[in-house]
């Protein structure tokens, strides 16, 4: 597969990965899961199912720094209500704008998490460990919650918030699939001050951390700034490129690359590139998104 070397960033090694892979915690992240997965109760209120629990923790102690920073991250989270979507899934986002949790309601889509994770887990030990160039938004945990009184079951898949270090600058949004002019998001009245709204939601959020009770605020349906398609792109930039330094181009080229050729040889379609673009810098962010379908053949 292709990759890029270079000094700094991503593509350098740190001295604690050496240290990691000596220890053997780079093993346990392509070790065969556990059969059974990991089960939290709390005197019959909730039970919580983690999945794949071992590959996570070490995943998320190389993202998060370990799971307590987890944890509180997602003490408390709220219902957000992204725009120009079309999969309908709840979707929450942590009180400190970390880490986005989506419920996922596909039976498709979960046994996708069930059954391609050792693929996935493989694929994330060559990004971390071997800098293999990737954009492909990571997974952090996948967990079932149940609630024994109503019986009813939820399953929650938890990723990094791409937004997260733009959520104080005005920026836009793009959901890409190369489509042409048919794909188009509306843009609701308002739209450019949308960015003040987040600041705004944002100090609620802080306000709301003198309880210190854990809950999801329910009730509480925020809307996050609209999630824009192919044709908006290309009215955002008049029909000009958004041009990149040689490094950053060839990484890119050979992130999309490896990620399409993983998701293709995993028979999973329905991914796009998700931009997020800083407009008075003009930094761009980018993720490749999937919703973990599986290829449907007639």
């Amino acid at each position: 597969p292709p990759s890029v070397i270079g000094e700094g960033g991503l593509c350098t090694k740190h001295e604690w990965e050496e240290d990691w892979e000596r220890r053997g915690v780079r093993a346990a992240l392509t070790s065969p899961a556990p059969k059974d997965s990991i089960v939290v109760t709390k005197e019959g209120l909730w039970k919580i199912e983690i999945h794949q629990a071992p590959q996570y923790h070490i995943l998320r102690h190389y993202i998060c720094g370990d799971d307590l920073n987890f944890a509180r991250s997602l003490f408390r989270c709220r219902n957000i209500n992204p725009q120009g979507g079309k999969s309908k899934a709840a979707f929450w986002v942590s009180h400190d704008e970390r880490f986005l949790i989506k419920e996922v309601k596909k039976n498709a889509e979960w046994d996708v998490l069930m059954t391609k994770c050792k693929a996935l887990q493989w694929y994330a030990d060559k990004v971390l460990f071997e800098k293999l160039p990737s954009v492909l938004a990571m997974v952090v945990g996948v967990f079932t919650v149940t609630v024994p009184l109503t019986k009813r079951k939820r399953n929650f898949v938890v990723h990094r918030n791409l937004r997260f270090d733009l959520l104080s600058t005005p920026h836009s949004v793009f959901d890409l699939k190369g489509i042409g002019k048919s794909r188009r998001a509306p843009t609701p009245a308002g739209h450019a001050s949308t960015d003040a709204a987040l600041l705004a939601e944002r100090e609620r959020s802080d306000d709301d951390e003198a309880d210190d009770t854990p809950h999801v605020h329910e009730k509480d349906q925020t809307s996050s700034k609209p999630v824009l398609w192919d044709q908006n792109f290309r009215e955002w930039t008049e029909g000009r490129p958004l041009c990149l330094v040689s490094r950053d181009l060839k990484y890119l080229e050979a992130a999309v690359w490896n990620d399409t050729m993983l998701l293709n040889n995993q028979n999973l379609i329905d991914y796009s590139l998700l931009l997020v673009a800083e407009e008075r810098l003009g930094e761009q962010t980018l993720d490749l998104c999937t919703q973990s379908e599986p290829t449907r053949t007639l």
